[in-house]
C-alpha cells in the first residue's frame, strides 16, 4: 500500500505523464518492485527540482544542512532497490548514517519536502531543490 509521503513525492517531483504508472507500481506489493527496479537508473523525475551533489561534496552534509532549514523534519521514508531498506521509516540521523550509499534510494525528509536520489555510481547522487 502506497504511504502519503510515497503520493506526494511522485507528485511533486516525477514527471507527469510518469505519475498514474508509479502510483499503480506503489500502491500494490506486488508491482512495487516494478518501481524500485528502476531506481538504479532512474529518469522520471522532473530534473529541474533537484542539483546534482557533486564527487567532492559529502551527501551528508549536504542533507544535513537542508533539514536544519527545516525543522519540522523528523523522520525520513525510504524507497529503495534494496529490501534491507525499502520501507523503513527512520529518523533523519539513521537514515543519513544507514541509508546514505546505497544505489536505487530514494529518501525522503518530512512529507517529501527535501528528496535525495542516488542512482548507480559514479555521479548520480541528487538533492532537492
Amino acid at each position: 500500500m502506497i504511504i502519503q509521503e510515497e503520493q506526494t513525492l511522485i507528485k511533486k517531483f516525477v514527471k507527469k505523464d510518469k505519475q498514474d504508472r508509479y502510483l499503480a507500481f506503489l500502491s500494490k506489493g506486488k508491482t512495487r518492485t516494478k518501481f524500485t527496479n528502476e531506481l538504479y537508473h532512474f529518469n522520471d523525475f522532473n530534473w529541474n527540482l533537484f542539483r546534482e551533489i557533486p564527487g567532492n561534496e559529502n551527501e551528508g552534509q549536504a542533507i544535513t544542512l537542508k533539514v536544519k532549514n527545516n525543522k519540522n523534519i523528523s523522520t525520513c521514508k525510504v524507497i529503495s532497490a534494496d529490501p534491507n531498506f525499502d520501507g523503513k521509516v527512520m529518523s533523519v540521523e539513521e537514515a543519513i548514517k544507514n541509508a546514505i550509499g546505497i544505489e536505487g534510494t530514494i529518501l525522503i525528509f518530512g512529507d517529501a519536502d527535501i528528496v535525495y536520489y542516488e542512482g548507480e555510481a559514479p555521479k548520480s547522487r541528487y538533492i532537492s531543490i
